[in-house]
């Protein structure tokens, strides 16, 4: 079934009719009146089941993500001696993750999906539905609808540890909604199969992005031509077709430098985009006449030189300055922006674990000016960049529709989930 279909599924099922019974005003907010405010320890049993001592996956919970395998995460086990204390939790039962973060900044509730069982660590407060249907509340949790209880409870924020004070009893003593259970069970569905359609989405684009990978390895290589080209590739250096040229940070003492700011500063963590279109600072043009940042044009190469993101490359879009972080690049007529730009793009992994030390690259404009490129006819660069930006604008596309899932899911939860729309049961 694809996304579209189930889409339809959706609206078929979500005959949402105007409430006739009324509402009532709770702690929890204006609910219906037939739906009930119980305290989370009302509906649900806690789990502290012990650590059987038989081999298990161990798992800990990323605020975006849900559970991640440690190995996975942190390749490796990190857990070490205390693996004997984690809980043993098993599928569909939920665990209280007590990090904050931008996302959950009062932790995150994540139930147990794609294990039969689990280790997690015991400093989760862990916890099974007895009371309703464990995939409403799983959506409950996820929406955030225990955030503003968790707050008024949380004392004094986060502790040296990293995790926010909050004692299990006053966690298990937060208020939640709970409807009459067929209608939480009509949710869920419809919920769960709005989810369906964002997985489905979700594959796709990953499909696509594997079948431009493919086609990078295999054209920007030159193993496969396309039809009408021939003759050899030659290879330069960068230093040979390419103009490069690094910027500069202004003073962070001179206010005049930032303050009311209109050209765009772009620092290396917001290559990450791959294609630039907005900054988060802005300089003024004293800054830029008094410092060493410098301008780039609108599609101009950027590629990041240091730390967690060097080796990174991206497109401006905008006319902007840059800092001493990141390397313009600039390619004489011989050379196709685009394909230069999809050739580092699919070379740049190699370069980097070359020089990654202490388990950080760490590269400079000389290594980047000394590499190599193999360069068909510029007739031939444009061709092969034409077929990536194509499958590009196609990827751009289908995120764009993801996006459009998300938020109408988040917007039907808020719906849902409160009660102010509710459906056929």
């Amino acid at each position: 079934m694809n996304s579209q279909n189930i889409l339809q599924q959706i609206n078929a099922e979500a005959k949402f009719i105007e409430n006739s019974i009324g509402y009532q005003k709770t702690k929890i907010g204006t609910i219906p009146k037939d739906w009930k405010v119980k305290k989370l320890k009302d509906i649900s049993n806690r789990v502290q089941r012990k650590n059987d001592g038989k081999s298990h996956n161990v798992l800990t919970i990323s605020s975006k993500g849900g559970f991640l395998n440690q190995t996975e995460r942190f390749s490796k086990v990190i857990a070490g001696e205390n693996l004997a204390k984690y809980i043993l939790l098993r599928k569909n039962e939920f665990a209280y993750n007590k990090g904050n973060s931008k996302t959950y900044p009062y932790g995150c509730i994540y139930g147990l999906e794609d294990y039969e069982e689990a280790l997690v660590p015991n400093v989760y407060y862990c916890f099974e539905i007895r009371e309703g249907v464990t995939e409403f509340y799983k959506h409950y949790f996820i929406a955030g609808k225990l955030n503003k209880f968790l707050a008024r409870v949380i004392n004094t924020g986060v502790r040296n540890d990293g995790l926010l004070n909050l004692n299990v009893t006053d966690f298990f003593d937060v208020p939640v909604a709970a409807p009459p259970i067929k209608e939480q069970q009509k949710i869920a569905s419809i919920l769960s199969t709005w989810d369906k359609a964002i997985e489905l989405k979700e594959k796709l684009i990953e499909q696509k992005k594997q079948q431009k990978k493919g086609l990078m390895q295999k054209l920007l290589t030159g193993e496969v031509r396309l039809p009408g080209f021939e003759g050899k590739w030659r290879s330069l250096r960068i230093l040979n077709f390419c103009n490069t040229y690094s910027g500069g940070t202004p003073s962070r003492t001179r206010k005049e430098f930032y303050e009311n700011g209109t050209i765009p500063w772009i620092k290396s963590g917001e290559l990450n985009s791959r294609k630039v279109t907005q900054t988060e600072e802005y300089i003024t043009e004293k800054a830029l006449a008094n410092s060493t940042a410098k301008l780039v044009n609108p599609e101009t190469i950027l590629l990041a030189l240091y730390g967690a993101t060097a080796g990174v490359v991206a497109m401006s879009k905008i006319r902007a300055s840059i800092n001493q972080a990141i390397l313009a690049i600039v390619p004489n007529d011989n050379c196709d922006n685009n394909f230069l730009f999809y050739y580092l793009e699919n070379h740049m992994d190699k370069v980097t674990k070359k020089y990654t030390q202490g388990g950080q690259p760490n590269l400079n404009a000389d290594i980047v000016k000394k590499m190599v490129v193999k360069l068909p006819s510029i007739e031939e660069q444009k061709a092969i960049a034409n077929i990536l930006s194509n499958i590009d604008n196609n990827i751009e596309l289908l995120e764009k529709e993801l996006n459009g899932l998300k938020q109408q899911k988040k917007g039907l939860m808020q719906l849902l989930l409160t009660g102010k729309v509710r459906v056929k049961v």
